[in-house]
């Protein structure tokens, strides 16, 4: 799952005075730029959503871009940024013609504040399923036990595991599997059930046109390791699914068994009454999205999927992510992530003859690897906030639509790409979850040298991780990391052996090498069009915001990885979206993870009307 680091009204109120601290050197000076802090929390004060952990999906964040470029009154289209749709009948006696707008929220065109602001993308109007779950107290109560039950499961995955069938840690997994088949025995049933390297299961509902573009619902059902020597700090004991009357706690609970159990409710909700569909849906789970290398689940699906369907075969795919601010700067906001960082891990070896400590060189191996993750350190990425990065987009909406946006940030976003650095090096400058958006991140992580206090090391490494900027790549972080590597190299009389395709370690030689397999960023998910009408046009429907106003679709993205990375031969509409408002979730990946029962129930409202939208949808695919 990614981490999400979103505004608040009251960060305006925090601005910056000239008394406090200015953007450092290295990230640029400006005088016109009074940074707001992000969540309202000044340096050095820790974040009550930090330590509660914040939401979406492992340490990550934010956004497409896209629209049009014309400034326009919020008012003008109402009825043509629909995207074409069929009315037709369900098969329990419901009529109803979808894109038909219901009075809560209205069309907007793309709009920007002038200058060479870039746009915020047009607005559809909110399209109304043809029907909505009837929450009756027992089917909450049922759907809160379906989603504590699914958490009792401890299905934790370790970046160590071996092959489904062949590691024991694997078991509680077919558990897991037994009582999803149990839970919803009328959707599972009526699908077509093939498991997927024995523990992926890919669920497909036939439609009735198979010449329409399938709809992709996506969820992982492992979860991160809850180690026992922490389990005396939990409220309740991780895998109780302990319900409260307000959330379900235990490991898994909001990353990501809420998103997996509301699929298959809101499918059994649209089956039970005998609904059909019309597009063939497919529900798809992996097991090993919390591995960080690992290509078991969604690795082995999404390629089965593009065998069986061809390249840009799916209408859309869905998957966890972001979900909905009620106070971004004065207004109401959803922010599906449309775009991921890259990713690459490095492991940097240097090997020196080995020896008595008690006839030291004058640099040891682990001496001159430190010299180079310091020179590292001292050179970061350039900060960047361009066209690429779907931060701006993000930037861009608020400016438009939200009241208390900072008027210096305004000022910035107008002046094009020269404000755009400004403010975004002032950004930077200001917080880690900033800094983690707007540029190439570098986290040294793990570090091995030596084996004996009295012999000299003969080989010292270290492993270091790259969230690759959106406007970067592979091959240009490479560049960067090769560069700082060889002058220092040099400097000791060292070979470089810059990622050979069969790395080796030997005296005399540092080497660059690649760990895993590398991810370039992901490309921005479209918005505009007939699907992000569709899309945005539900999530509009659902979430209704406060009387009076208008809730603002705005593209987002994330600074880590899901798993529908394996899917961008598949679809260019990528939305990473559960549906959940910010105070729902809490403790991801650590102690005391708990998620909101009701929105939990919000993720089967969201889940529910875009199946039938997406059902509905008859335009350009």
């Amino acid at each position: 799952m990614s981490s999400l680091p979103l505004f608040k009204a009251s960060d305006q109120d925090d601005a910056m005075s000239e008394k406090q601290q200015q953007p450092q050197e290295a990230h640029g000076h400006d005088e016109t730029l009074r940074q707001p802090y992000a969540l309202g929390v000044r340096p050095g004060q820790p974040s009550q959503r930090e330590r509660r952990s914040r939401w979406v999906l492992v340490g990550f964040v934010v956004l497409a871009i896209l629209a049009g470029i014309h400034l326009s009154s919020p008012h003008g289209l109402t009825g043509c940024l629909h995207a074409p749709f069929r009315s037709h009948s369900s098969h329990h006696g419901h009529h109803g013609h979808h894109g038909h707008h219901h009075g809560h929220g209205h069309a907007l065109k793309a709009k920007n504040i002038g200058g060479k602001s870039p746009s915020c993308p047009a607005q559809p109007d909110p399209i109304e399923p043809e029907t909505k779950v009837d929450w009756t107290e027992e089917r909450k109560k049922h759907s809160a036990e379906l989603h504590a039950q699914a958490v009792q499961h401890a299905t934790q995955s370790y970046d160590d595991n071996g092959e489904p069938g062949e590691d024991p840690r694997w078991e509680p997994f077919h558990d897991f599997l037994d009582w999803w088949r149990d839970a919803f025995p009328t959707a599972v049933e009526r699908a077509n059930i093939e498991m997927i390297n024995t523990l992926g299961i890919l669920a497909t509902f036939e439609g009735s046109e198979p010449d329409l573009k399938p709809l992709v619902l996506m969820s992982h059902y492992d979860v991160t390791p809850a180690p026992e020597n922490t389990w005396d700090r939990w409220t309740y004991p991780p895998f109780s699914g302990h319900n409260d009357g307000t959330y379900i706690w235990g490991r898994g609970a909001a990353d990501d068994k809420s998103l997996f159990v509301a699929e298959w409710e809101a499918v059994t909700y649209l089956l039970e009454p005998g609904w059909t569909p019309r597009r063939t849906l497919i529900l798809s789970h992996g097991f090993d999205e919390e591995e960080v290398h690992a290509r078991r689940g969604q690795g082995h699906i999404a390629p089965f999927l593009e065998e069986r369907y061809g390249k840009d075969s799916l209408l859309m795919v869905v998957d966890e992510g972001s979900g909905l601010q009620d106070d971004f700067f004065g207004a109401p906001f959803a922010l599906p992530a449309m775009g991921e960082k890259g990713y690459l891990d490095v492991r940097i070896s240097v090997g020196t003859d080995g020896g008595h400590s008690s006839m030291p060189p004058k640099h040891t191996g682990i001496g001159i690897l430190s010299e180079i993750v310091v020179a590292l350190e001292k050179q970061p990425f350039p900060v960047k906030l361009t066209e690429r990065s779907p931060f701006l987009t993000t930037l861009a909406c608020g400016a438009a639509y939200a009241p208390k946006f900072p008027k210096e940030w305004k000022k910035l976003l107008k002046q094009g790409p020269k404000g755009w650095e400004k403010l975004g090096k002032g950004l930077a400058a200001k917080d880690k979850m900033h800094a983690a958006l707007l540029h190439t991140t570098q986290a040294v992580d793990v570090f091995h040298g030596g084996a004996k206090v009295n012999s000299l090391p003969e080989l010292s490494e270290v492993e270091i991780n790259y969230r690759i900027d959106f406007d970067e790549s592979v091959e240009s972080t490479q560049k960067h990391i090769e560069k700082i590597a060889h002058k220092i190299a040099k400097e000791h009389d060292l070979k470089l052996d810059a990622w050979p395709q069969n790395a080796t370690t030997a005296s005399g030689k540092v080497t660059l090498s690649m760990i895993g397999k590398a991810l370039e960023p992901a490309p921005n998910t479209p918005a505009h069009g007939g699907i992000w009408d569709t899309f945005a046009g539900t999530v509009r429907a659902v979430f209704q915001p406060p009387k009076g106003k208008e809730l603002i679709v705005a593209p987002f993205a994330t600074t880590g990885n899901t798993d529908c990375k394996m899917y961008y031969n598949l679809t260019k509409n990528v939305y990473r979206f559960m549906g959940l408002r910010m105070d729902d979730i809490y403790g991801i990946h650590t102690i005391d993870e708990h998620s909101s029962i009701k929105g939990h129930r919000d993720i089967v409202d969201f889940m529910h009307a875009l199946i039938q939208n997406a059902d509905a949808y008859d335009g350009k695919e």
